[in-house]
């Protein structure tokens, strides 16, 4: 916006000066400073906007995948294995503060390129396997896989902080409240 407008000042300017000047050199140095002032003037508004695409498109894939994992926990297989679905809930919050440390550019943060892959590839084939064989050992095997990836994709806690800091960042359910979950 402002360089646009000092853009523009400064054509309007070249061009007063090139028409009260009678020499023709001169006037064509002047008119070429106006076309490079445009010049730069445009191509910092499409830097700007590919630049502003990029981001919007960083957004919707991540709202993407937010929208994925929040799907896995509606899964009919999900539902039927509250166990699992509690699972999938823990994992949902997990993946959406991973995107959300991602997008503030916090340290610790899993690329998106591991969440998607978490998320699109490894979770529905964990779901797969649930439903092809329906039996409590790949049920668990599923449960204890989807555990492993929250808590690899949880952010690091600096050493050096105090008990109730660590408390405060550790959000997931211990497993005795986990399975009181679970069965109540």
């Amino acid at each position: 916006m402002k360089i646009h407008a000092l853009t523009t000042a400064v054509a309007a300017l070249v061009s007063l000066i090139g028409s009260l000047m009678a020499n023709v050199a001169a006037r064509d140095a002047l008119l070429l400073v106006a076309v490079i002032a445009l010049f730069i003037q445009w191509h910092a508004q499409r830097r700007h906007q590919m630049r502003a695409n990029e981001q919007r498109a960083l957004l919707a894939r991540m709202r993407n995948l937010s929208e994925e994992a929040a799907l896995l926990s509606c899964n009919q297989v999900a539902t039927s294995h509250p166990e699992l679905r509690c699972e999938l809930q823990i994992f949902e919050r997990t993946i959406v503060r991973c995107l959300a440390d991602l997008h503030h550019g916090r340290a610790g943060a899993p690329s998106l390129s591991v969440i998607q892959r978490c998320v699109t590839v490894i979770a529905p084939s964990l779901l797969a396997a649930v439903q092809t064989y329906d039996d409590k050992l790949t049920l668990q095997s599923a449960c204890r896989q989807f555990r492993h990836m929250s808590e690899k994709l949880s952010p690091r806690i600096p050493d050096g902080l105090s008990a109730e800091t660590q408390f405060a960042f550790n959000t997931e359910p211990s497993h005795h409240r986990r399975s009181a979950l679970v069965s109540g």
